[in-house]
């Protein structure tokens, strides 16, 4: 028996998967919160097996509330329902971690809890590390959408998602972006740009290169070196030997 606590600001959210999760007897929904801090204090005297949360949510969002829970119980099964877009979801779907993009299905609902209860089992020591490494992962992918970086196309100054850009090149002493919407340039050099989006989802590849992880599609060896092809693109970026270690790293790779 799979024990439940649900967390979304929204009541009628919270009514409609309760109301879905009713049809399952492999699962008892033992409280139910719209206040994300009131959830965090009763926590650890419920003690559920898992937490279905919003993300977006005033004060505490799922983000954080999820790091709570996990302090509390390095054990807690943590499930996302989120009206984030279907990249975040795709991108970040794992066994530990589960995703249900709003509105709700109840067949997307179902094979979430059968995903559960196969994993419920499988629990190890890592078990919290691999979570938390996954929600820094999510918290990055979600930082791009918001974020924006300043560049310089011809005599004026535009604004750019960092969701849009591919990745950073420093050519005959100056940085270009490489962008969906273009190529552009900034007074940024790739040591200082480095500092400043190691915790938005980029990262140095080669010392002539910053890519955004998100894009990576394959690592193909060549020579001495590795190459990164980007999805959805023909781009293809150097990697070095002093970067594949820690670029493995970053994309959860062995």
């Amino acid at each position: 028996m799979l024990k439940v606590m649900l967390l979304d600001d929204e009541k009628s959210a919270l009514d409609e998967m309760e109301y879905l999760l009713k049809g399952r007897e492999e699962v008892e929904v033992v409280a139910s919160y719209t206040e994300p801090l009131k959830a965090i204090g009763e926590f650890r005297y419920i003690n559920p097996d898992v937490v279905f949360l919003d993300i977006e949510m005033p004060v505490v969002n799922g983000l954080n509330a999820a790091r709570e829970f996990l302090g509390f119980n390095s054990n807690i099964n943590i499930v996302f329902a989120t009206a984030y877009d279907e990249y975040a979801v795709n991108a970040f779907e794992m066994n530990a971690i589960d995703y249900l993009l709003k509105p709700l299905t109840k067949d997307r609902l179902d094979k979430a809890i059968e995903k559960l209860l196969k994993i419920n089992s499988l629990k190890n020591s890592s078990y919290k590390k691999t979570v938390m490494d996954r929600l820094g992962r999510i918290e990055r992918c979600i930082r791009q959408d918001f974020e924006r970086i300043a560049v310089y196309d011809n005599d004026e100054i535009s604004l750019v998602k960092m969701s849009d850009i591919f990745y950073f090149e420093a050519e005959l002493g100056k940085t270009s972006i490489i962008a969906s919407c273009g190529k552009y340039k900034t007074r940024d050099t790739l040591d200082t740009l480095q500092k400043r989006l190691w915790d938005c989802g980029f990262l140095r590849c080669h010392r002539g290169y910053i890519v955004n992880l998100r894009y990576i599609s394959k690592i193909s060896p060549m020579f001495n070196n590795y190459v990164l092809k980007l999805d959805g693109t023909q781009y293809e970026l150097p990697v070095s030997k002093k970067h594949i270690k820690e670029l493995k790293k970053a994309l959860g790779i062995g």
